[in-house]
Order: C-alpha cells, then sequence, then structure tokens
C-alpha cells in the first residue's frame, strides 16, 4: 500500500520528536509507570486506528475493484518476445494467446486483509482507549505532553496521509482517463494489455478515508490549544485617586 510508504517515515521522525520533548517536560511532571503506560496507550490508539483506516482504504479499493477491475489491479508489463506467439502475417488461429490475469485471488485478499483490519483496529483502539482513561486516575497517568502530543501526532500524520492520496489519486484518477493507453507491443493481435495507465484505487481510498479523518484530527487539535490557552486577565477599573 503506497500510503503506508509515506507514512511510516513520518509516523517515526514524529515518534523521536515526540519523545525528545517528553524528555525535556519530565522535569515539570512526575514521570510514573502510571506516565507510561498513558504513553503506551496513546501511541497504540495512533497505531490501530491508523491501521482500521488502512483497512478502510483497501476496501476502497476493492469496491472500485468490482466497479471495474482495472480501476484497482493491473498485470503490468509481460516480458518475453511475442514474435514466437503470433509471427507477423499469421492467422489468429495459429497464435498462442497467452491467459488473460484473473485479479479475483488478489481483490478477496485485499478484502479479508481490509475487514481484518477494521475489526481488530476498532477493537485495539477503544480497548487502549479505556486503559488511557483508566490510568487518568493514578498519579503521573495524565501528562499534558502525552495528550496533546497524541493531538498533534493525529493531525500531522493523517495531514499527510491525506495530502498524499488527494494529490497522487487525482493524478493517478486524471491520468487513467486522460491519458491514452498504449498496448504493449507484440501484444495487440492477441490479448490487449496496455501501458500507460496505472491503478488508482488505493490512492483514491487513501484520499477518501484520511482526509475526513484529518479534518476530524485538526477539529480535536483545534479544542484541545483552546482548553488549555490562558484565561485573559481580569478587568482592572480606574485607577482611585
Amino acid at each position: 500500500m503506497l500510503v503506508l510508504a509515506v507514512l511510516i517515515p513520518v509516523a517515526v521522525i514524529g515518534l523521536v520528536f515526540w519523545v525528545i520533548v517528553g524528555m525535556k517536560q519530565r522535569a515539570a511532571e512526575p514521570f510514573t509507570l502510571a506516565s507510561a503506560t498513558a504513553l503506551y496507550a496513546q501511541l497504540m490508539i495512533i497505531v490501530t486506528a491508523t491501521a482500521a483506516l488502512c483497512g478502510g482504504v483497501l476496501l476502497v479499493k476493492v469496491l472500485l475493484g468490482f466497479i471495474d477491475i482495472n480501476y484497482s489491479y493491473s498485470a503490468g508489463f509481460i516480458s518475453g518476445s511475442s514474435a514466437n506467439l503470433c509471427p507477423s502475417g499469421a492467422p489468429a488461429s495459429l497464435c498462442n494467446v497467452p491467459p488473460q490475469p484473473d485479479f479475483s485471488p488478489q481483490r478477496t485478499q485485499d478484502l479479508v486483509l481490509g475487514l481484518t483490519l477494521i475489526i481488530v483496529g476498532v477493537v485495539a483502539t477503544f480497548a487502549h482507549r479505556a486503559l488511557a482513561q483508566a490510568v487518568r486516575r493514578s498519579p503521573g497517568g495524565r501528562p499534558v505532553w502525552v495528550e496533546r502530543g497524541g493531538a498533534i501526532a493525529f493531525t500531522t500524520l493523517y495531514g499527510f496521509g491525506a495530502l498524499f492520496g488527494l494529490i497522487a489519486g487525482a493524478s493517478a484518477l486524471i491520468s487513467y482517463f486522460v491519458v491514452p493507453a498504449s498496448p504493449t507491443a507484440g501484444y495487440t493481435n492477441v490479448f490487449p494489455i496496455t501501458s500507460g495507465r496505472q491503478p488508482f484505487g488505493d490512492l483514491v481510498g487513501a484520499a477518501i478515508l484520511f482526509i475526513p479523518a484529518w479534518v476530524v484530527a485538526s477539529v480535536f487539535l483545534r479544542r484541545s490549544l483552546n482548553a488549555s490557552a490562558l484565561p485573559p486577565p481580569p478587568a482592572t477599573g480606574p485607577a482611585q485617586p
């Protein structure tokens, strides 16, 4: 899945930055076993929620594949010389027609994997959310840098996924329908394997799933910032003589 190739480096860099910031904040807040548990729970919530979103991306890919198999799956280039399969000028009855690729097993695997990611991701997310709420009552179980860092991590990670899905998905979608497909040399009279058209199902799925997730994460981040804002100073009356 192409979106993971973008999210994994971003997640690793963000985790390193988050840990560095957390180490600096330990002087201001007590770091207890509950604090470590809260950090673990927050990290697992991000991982499991992202896994559920990736499962949704696969379901969109499969759905587009049911509409048209070429939207989500492609045979790519077939190597080998076509001269031995269908010599120039030979009748079609003498040509050795290569078998048409069947993407049904791959589509079924994507469907099973997508449903598994969604079910396991959602269940694990709620389980770790309950763990995070349980440790809040313990000393040091609600470190500010963990909660606010989690909101920033969600927004940043899903922002990258949304922008990548939007840009790459729109480009692949437009190219698929606008750029003319060119038949692969040697197979024009036998089996029309085309090049120049790349499937866009997973990229469009990333845009459909990660853009709303980015919006929701941004709303929660804004609420967190508003809740932590300092109250305005009290109004002072005119100075008494």
